[in-house]
């Protein structure tokens, strides 16, 4: 609210301490510069012209606006009697607008933006429960400041501060309690204050506090939500909708049968009963959880059997395809043969994607119920010794494959496959991705020895297994072991009529082979995920990410960038949750390259590893591949000593960091050194067909520059063949063009992707050559304590040598650099990466 903003709506049901948020902001001192006007909510339901006139009136009363309070005639309604005056008077003014959306006219919404534009003067903070006015935030951007319900909701620090300021000693544990009880709801918040305030300091005061909280709970939902219903049927609809944590028009008929349920919602949201779920795909809306609680324990009054209606709506959510929602109804209906059900047939997809759900689940199912299922145990053992020490257990499988694939006949062993593969998923879910890559190994050989002996109950499970193996695998960069998972995933998943599954599979598959650089294979797949229906949008998310990053890829490749650019839009950056970060950042870096927009590229990496920097293992294949692209972006962008102080902190003894080192040093002036970079490896056995490529076109670019012009033709051959048949066109662009055509033109005979990438106006992707400074180990050490502000003198007692010598040792480190004085020395220093 300090923005300053012309226009502040808070929008949020009853309860959620709109106007006392106003309130304590107005008692600030950051208010007291303009005239405050409050206008109260209105009476009834008036319309534009009763409310502008309203407004008048408060302001001839007020007095606390200077100026003629009687506009002139001329007007044509009050909304623009309000506005000439307000812009005459030419007096800062805040007006407090309070439940507008009471105004039912669809002109208020104009006529406020109107005021806005005409008085620059006033600022407007609006109060609303709906969505009937300022519904769409994209349509008054940049002028419009949206505060919705979650930005209201307490905060653990809001609440400690809540009751240190009431003189309430709560006992530990208790704030927790309280916050996971109310819902962080400020009215209930509210509540619980008065509640602790009277709490004795007795034996037993916990069950006394949920007991007194949960009474006044009852109170509040009686007194503030259900009284405010007129007749019996929408509080018998309120009560039964509650069941549902999110309501949609279609549950909300599933469990009421009527058939004006959109209707119905709208109304309550207006109302301020239900809030309207902003994130949802579709119209949805959601009661603050402490009362949908107190709503559902109310249910048996009204005739309503709350298990039954949390159990069809587990039912309702399998139906379409909601695992993980069908699972937490399941559970909260006690329904624990529907659960247990769900977890044996879902349990790897839950692991790798809804690890939280499970096992809050497995948390709670009974003991009894679990002497039957001994893989489920198993899992929930595994997550109990989790909660009590911080490392995963390692694996009891036998390291010999031979063994664990005789150990797989044994009965033992659908125990030891459950907890086998949560031990794997979990390790990868911890960034430990080559450790779960060598334990899925194990795995593979265990399922062997196990189909062997019992087909049938093996089987069902495994295209999910074989899909997260195949997940695994790619994050541990084992792209050929990945793609064999991939492909028996997918025809698993195609023989058992698993069609997410089989698309899922489909678009990593895609993307292993867009990564690698073989973008005709990934198209193959491509063409198999796009035989399957897209999953829901909000059930299953990250089976379109694998897809989307080949879709990139390959219209990278092929200088398809309007195509690219599409697929990166409905991609997106990876979100904190996405295991596939990585190559959702690569394909952002891979693009900007082609496309000549490394500082955006750049941009994009350095948030991805920020945000992702607890699962980012030093030395492991991610961490090779975004330090790869690190110093591309940086050689693009011209910055060739921060390039070489990224490459100084690895070793470049894996492939795909080679071609990069190697390009980084022909760009820097050492092709010798690029070369013997390039023949480090026998690059025909590494799957990466894209860094053997670029691996070829540096080395002939420094037989070039060396004047060996007869093996840089022999290099730029093999390279021009293995981007012909791959179709690997934006990959030559790593080279200047001026340079391909030469390569090209002395061949034998002409590239015909060459052709393709010399009749278009892609960018280049690095200069032909790339600034950097090599200074001697003195000029460092002048260097760093010029960053730091030492004087000559200082410099030379630290360093203990004469000032003569630093005055000679700083002429010799500003002429390698071009500065002309200190300051501009440090920024030419601090832009080359000379110093961080």
């Amino acid at each position: 609210m300090d923005r300053n903003s012309p226009i502040t709506v808070i929008r949020a049901p009853q309860g959620f301490g709109k106007l006392d948020l106003v309130r304590s902001w107005l008692d600030t001192a950051r208010s007291d510069f303009r005239a405050v006007l409050w206008i109260p909510a209105p009476t009834g339901t008036p319309d534009s012209g009763a409310f502008w006139t309203t407004v008048m009136d408060r302001i001839r009363t007020a007095g606390v606006i200077a100026g003629e309070t009687n506009p002139d005639g001329d007007a044509t309604s009050a909304a623009e009697s309000v506005r000439e005056f307000l812009a005459r008077s030419g007096a800062p003014v805040l007006l407090v607008l309070v439940r507008v959306d009471l105004v039912r006219d669809d002109r208020i919404e104009e006529e406020i933006l109107h005021l806005l534009d005409r008085c620059h003067n006033v600022n407007i903070v609006a109060t609303t429960c709906g969505r009937s006015l300022f519904g769409d935030p994209i349509r008054v951007e940049p002028t419009h400041e949206l505060i919705l319900t979650r930005d209201l909701l307490y905060t653990r620090e809001d609440a400690r501060e809540l009751f240190a300021h009431s003189e309430i000693e709560l006992e530990p544990g208790e704030l927790e309690y309280i916050l996971e009880r109310v819902g962080s709801l400020p009215a209930l918040m509210r509540v619980a204050v008065v509640v602790a305030k009277t709490l004795p300091d007795l034996a037993g005061r916990r069950a006394l506090l949920a007991h007194r909280l949960d009474n006044a709970i009852d109170r509040y939902v009686h007194s503030t939500v259900l009284a405010r219903l007129s007749v019996d049927a929408d509080r018998n609809f309120v009560i039964a909708v509650a069941s549902a944590r999110v309501i949609t028009p279609d549950v909300a008929t599933l469990l009421t049968g009527v058939d004006d349920a959109a209707r119905r919602l709208e109304s309550l949201e207006s109302a301020g009963i239900v809030n309207h779920c902003e994130t949802a795909f579709e119209d949805a809306w959601e009661f603050a959880p402490a009362i949908r609680d107190r709503l559902i324990a109310a249910q048996e009054s009204v005739g309503i059997q709350p298990a039954q209606n949390l159990t069809k709506l587990a039912r309702h959510s399998l139906e379409r395809g909601d695992v993980a929602g069908g699972l937490a109804y399941a559970a909260e209906a006690r329904d624990w043969d529907l659960a247990i059900d769900l977890i044996d047939t879902h349990w790897v997809g839950l692991v790798g994607s809804h690890l939280t759900v499970l096992r809050a689940v497995l948390r709670e199912v009974p003991e009894e119920r679990l002497a039957s299922r001994p893989a489920i145990k198993a899992g929930r053992d595994l997550f109990t010794a989790l909660d009590t020490q911080s490392t995963i257990p390692e694996s009891v499988l036998p390291d010999d494959p031979r063994d664990v694939e005789t150990s797989g006949a044994a009965p033992a062993a659908e125990h030891a496959l459950a907890v086998g593969c949560v031990q794997a998923l979990m390790l990868r879910l911890a960034g430990e991705h080559e450790r779960a890559a060598e334990l899925t190994r194990r795995l593979s050989h265990l399922v062997r020895g196990a189909l062997d002996a019992r087909p049938d109950e093996i089987g069902p499970q495994l295209p999910g297994m074989r899909l997260q193996w195949g997940i695994t695998y790619q994050l541990a960069g084992a792209f050929p072991e990945s793609t064999v998972e991939l492909r028996l995933a997918h025809r698993g998943a195609l023989a058992q009529r698993i069609r997410v599954g089989a698309r899922h599979a489909a678009g990593n598959s895609a993307m292993n082979w867009a990564v690698v650089g073989e973008p005709g294979r990934a198209t193959e797949w491509l063409e198999l995920e796009d035989a399957h229906p897209d999953p829901d949008g909000w059930l299953e998310p990250r089976a379109k990410v694998g897809g989307l990053v080949a879709r990139t890829l390959v219209a990278v490749d092929r200088l398809d960038f309007t195509a690219a650019a599409a697929w990166l839009d409905e991609l997106g950056e990876a979100s904190g949750r996405e295991e596939l970060w990585p190559f959702v950042t690569y394909a952002h870096g891979r693009f900007a390259l082609a496309a000549g927009q490394a500082h955006a590229g750049m941009a994009v990496l350095q948030r991805a590893i920020a945000s992702h920097a607890a699962v980012l293992r030093p030395g492991s294949t991610i961490d090779l591949v975004l330090t790869a692209l690190e110093v591309d972006l940086r050689l693009a962008l011209g910055e060739g000593n921060r390039a070489l102080s990224v490459l100084s902190t690895q070793t470049p003894d894996e492939p795909i960091l080679a071609a990069t080192a190697a390009r980084a040093r022909l760009l820097t002036g050492a092709p010798a050194a690029a070369l013997a970079l390039c023949r480090k490896f026998d690059w025909f056995s590494y799957p990466f067909t894209r860094t053997q490529l670029e691996a070829l076109l540096v080395e002939a670019a420094a037989h070039r520059a060396l004047g060996e012009n007869a093996a840089a033709t022999r290099a730029w051959q093999r390279a021009a063949a293995i981007a012909d048949r791959a179709g690997l066109v934006s990959t030559l662009s790593t080279v200047p063009r001026e340079l391909l055509a030469a390569l090209d033109s002395a061949a034998a005979s002409p590239s015909s992707t060459a052709r393709v990438l010399l009749a278009s106006d892609a960018p280049e992707m690095y200069p032909a050559a790339v600034h950097h400074v090599d200074l001697t180990a003195r000029e460092r050490a002048v260097l760093a304590e010029l960053a730091v502000g030492l004087s000559t003198v200082e410099m030379a007692r630290k360093l203990f040598v004469s000032t003569n010598t630093i005055k000679s040792q700083l002429r010799s480190l500003y002429r390698k650099i071009g500065a002309h004085s200190r300051d501009e020395a440090l920024e030419i220093a601090y832009r080359t990466g000379l110093i961080d």
